[in-house]
């Protein structure tokens, strides 16, 4: 069956990009025609969630069973294989349209109480373009009284220009490797770890990093690429180089995350918002070249 969610184009000096009602995210980024994101056809839904925004929760948790406020909680398994929740509730869904402009659009999902989740959570994302590049707002409130937990993500697989991933290089300064086990949950092990211009042909990663806030990375091919920026709160990073990824093989995930996998099952880094505490979390992609951001 084909996506028929309707795909919003904006456009601001060298840049364009069009952003998916379906699963809230980037279907893609260009600069002077060039990607800077990896994109899937039109009609299609976004492959290995592509571009997508992850709330309440990004990664997954551990047979989806979390405590929270002295209450057991059971989300559905929605990676059956490994026995675990993930992604949250907002990836496989249609968003609401709130704001379209020529250069921005806001879209709107309301995550109402179900299985597992007894809360109402709006959960808004932002996109606007402007001659520096594509900023990114994901932002969460509730008309809840009581206390919430909230975490999120975006699913951003990086394209150095459409230079294939082999051929491209990853700088990303991290200051740890969380250790994952086979069904890719924290064992509680971490090593000292940067990466500083990372050949992707020589990784196989689906790994969990941790980092200062500011945190950048830069994903480049022969000195052009993408540059993507990390706003106060996203101080962690899943990087994924899957080899299916369609039309494409392998490519690069750069995940920017407020939390870490299993973060509602472990209780780390989850931001607790009520009907007067909302929180948001910025990100910023911009075309790069030789170093430098251009526009």
């Amino acid at each position: 069956m084909a996506n028929t969610s309707p795909v919003l184009e904006i456009a601001a000096g060298r840049y364009r990009a069009d952003i998916a009602t379906f699963g809230g995210g980037i279907k893609a980024l260009t600069f002077d025609s060039k990607p800077l994101v990896e994109t899937y056809p039109d009609g299609a839904y976004p492959p290995l969630s592509a571009g997508v925004v992850l709330a309440p929760w990004p990664n997954r948790v551990e047979d989806g069973t979390y405590s929270w406020q002295g209450t057991n909680y059971q989300l559905p398994i929605t990676e059956p294989a490994l026995n675990n929740a993930i992604h949250g509730f907002c990836n496989e869904v249609e968003w609401e349209v709130s704001e379209c402009a020529p250069a921005a659009v806001v879209l709107r999902h309301s995550i109402a109480p179900q299985s597992g989740w007894p809360w109402q959570v709006e959960v808004e994302a932002v996109y606007r373009l402007a001659d520096t590049g594509l900023e990114v707002v994901l932002s969460a409130s509730t008309p809840e009284t009581r206390p919430v937990p909230f975490a999120c993500g975006l699913h951003t697989y990086l394209s150095a220009c459409g230079a294939p991933a082999d051929e491209s290089r990853l700088h990303l300064p991290v200051t740890s490797h969380h250790l994952l086990n086979e069904r890719n949950l924290p064992t509680g092990a971490f090593d000292k770890r940067s990466i500083v211009d990372q050949a992707i042909a020589e990784v196989e990663w689906d790994d969990c990093f941790h980092g200062p806030e500011g945190l950048v990375a830069e994903y480049t091919c022969a000195g052009q690429g993408v540059r993507l920026e990390m706003g106060p709160g996203l101080q962690w990073v899943q990087l994924y180089t899957p080899r299916d990824y369609p039309g494409r093989g392998r490519a690069l995930a750069v995940e920017p995350m407020s939390a870490p996998p299993n973060a509602l099952h472990d209780g780390v880094d989850i931001a607790t918002i009520d009907s007067e505490t909302p929180v948001a979390y910025r990100i910023h992609l911009s075309a790069l070249e030789t170093g430098r951001t251009i526009s």
